[in-house]
């Protein structure tokens, strides 16, 4: 489980963490902690990245970003509170979610294929421009 807390990570401060991406984390995290557990029955153990002492992904991007962050494009879903990178170091996450379609549809959440993200697995509360589950940046 990721908190709202490990989620915003060292950018707690920063003037872009404001009410309405507060908001957007909280209803993120909720989700994505609904697809945990899901995976979690399955047999899917989640790991806390080193770097972070959490499931966030990276060494400080992995979660929030403000807007100011190199990582990503203005207001991106990680700008608004809607995406997060889940630490996946052996893709095991990622490998479940593929073969779970029909859980991140139950659950509201959309993924880059994993083709795009080795050692970590992406999460977001939104649809891609493509509107499909699994995606491709």
């Amino acid at each position: 489980m990721i908190t709202v807390t490990q989620y915003v990570g060292p950018h707690k401060r920063s003037e872009d963490w404001t009410i309405a991406r507060q908001i957007n984390a909280q209803k993120l995290l909720a989700a994505c902690l609904l697809l945990e557990n899901d995976a979690i029955a399955d047999g899917v153990e989640f790991h806390d990245n080193p770097a972070t002492k959490s499931g966030v992904s990276g060494k400080t991007f992995g979660g929030f970003r403000p807007q100011a962050c190199p990582q990503g494009a203005p207001n991106s879903n990680h700008k608004e509170g809607l995406a997060v990178d889940r630490y996946d170091p052996e893709n095991k996450i990622d490998d479940w979610c593929m073969a779970n379609l029909d859980k991140l549809e139950a659950r509201g959440i959309w993924i880059e294929h994993p083709d795009a993200t080795h050692g970590w697995s992406h999460w977001q509360s939104v649809p891609p421009k493509s509107g499909k589950r699994v995606y491709r940046p």
